[in-house]
């Protein structure tokens, strides 16, 4: 009867085949590993930072964004360039898109324009800018835009101020607005969608800029806004962000409402209240060139919001960015 032997060793072809499995078993946990890491993380290299680009108008651009008490204004506050005499975009520092990219260490591209009206976003050059949609970066994460509202804004600032506002002003301008920005800036954010495929687009509302109807603004404002001036104005304003509200449902997007519940605004901080983060007629503001009757300063200073307004904008911008959660941003 044989002994079954002891000690055999194993052969080479076992040995070949033994480190083989080894190899394959950690390449698969590697692999796995880097596939759920990317899951977790769309923007997961550390080295690529965040990349936002904001368009629109003077309430994104910041215009108002400021400390002025002096004339002739104190420009300070303004991003090189943008305040004369080839360029009056007016980007402050202090504008909620630029606080914003701060907090998330973002690199943004700023293309935001005072004065701005849907049409110089992607038809026709306003100052020495160029069309600010063409500055729009492929690879682009997150987009800012508010490209609604002028110039009727304009239009019905001046009426308010110059004169007792009539009805058939704001209801114009309002028209104007539904039947024309409303497709206008739809066709925005589409055009965003195809230039900028995976980036998620915030539609900027706008803020309390008068009493709601029903508060007091006669102790502050009674001297230049009737009650009723107080009514179309927010009339206005209201047409403003139901139109955006309703573009950013139809193409999938966000509507950053700054009424929402908790937010900064709700606190009454519009012009006419006791601690206003809305500016109301300034003699010291930023305006489009020399103006000797300073009509200028009173229309285009004023109805902007302060340093303090651009600090609450962005409170509410970032918690919608942070909520829709789908690029990795610093906690």
């Amino acid at each position: 009867m044989g002994r079954t032997p002891k000690g055999r060793r194993p052969s080479a072809r076992t040995t070949v085949l033994a480190a083989a499995t080894i190899i394959i078993t950690a390449l698969v946990a590697v692999a796995q590993l880097a596939a759920s890491s990317k899951a977790l993380s769309p923007n997961a290299n550390a080295a690529t930072p965040l990349r936002m680009f904001a368009m629109g108008n003077s309430y994104v651009s910041g215009q108002g964004a400021d400390s002025h008490r002096t004339i002739p204004a104190d420009m300070t506050s303004y991003r090189p360039g943008t305040t004369g005499p080839a360029n009056y975009c007016f980007r402050s520092r202090h504008a909620a898109v630029e606080v914003v990219a701060r907090d998330l260490s973002a690199d943004l591209t700023n293309a935001t324009c005072a004065n701005s009206e849907p049409r110089h976003v992607d038809e026709t050059v306003q100052f020495d800018e160029g069309l600010q949609i063409d500055r729009l970066p492929r690879t682009t994460d997150i987009v800012v835009l508010q490209v609604i509202g002028n110039p009727e804004f304009i239009k019905v600032v001046e009426c308010v101020q110059l004169r007792e506002c009539d009805d058939a002003t704001v209801a114009r301008s309002v028209r104007v607005l539904d039947e024309r920005q409303r497709l206008h800036e739809r066709r925005i954010v589409r055009e965003v969608q195809r230039r900028a495929p995976d980036a998620d687009i915030f539609v900027l509302g706008a803020p309390q800029v008068v009493p709601r109807v029903g508060q007091d603004q006669r102790a502050r404002c009674g001297w230049f806004m009737s009650d009723r001036e107080v009514v179309q104005l927010n009339r206005f304003i209201g047409a403003v962000n139901a139109i955006s509200r309703d573009n950013a449902r139809r193409t999938g997007e966000t509507f950053v409402d700054l009424a929402r519940p908790g937010s900064p605004w709700n606190q009454r901080h519009d012009l006419c209240s006791a601690d206003p983060w809305q500016w109301g007629p300034r003699v010291a503001a930023p305006q489009y060139g020399p103006d000797s009757a300073q009509l200028r300063h009173w229309l285009l200073g004023g109805y902007h919001p302060t340093i303090a307004g651009q600090r609450a904008t962005a409170h509410v911008l970032e918690q919608y960015i942070r909520e829709r959660g789908s690029v990795r941003i610093p906690r």
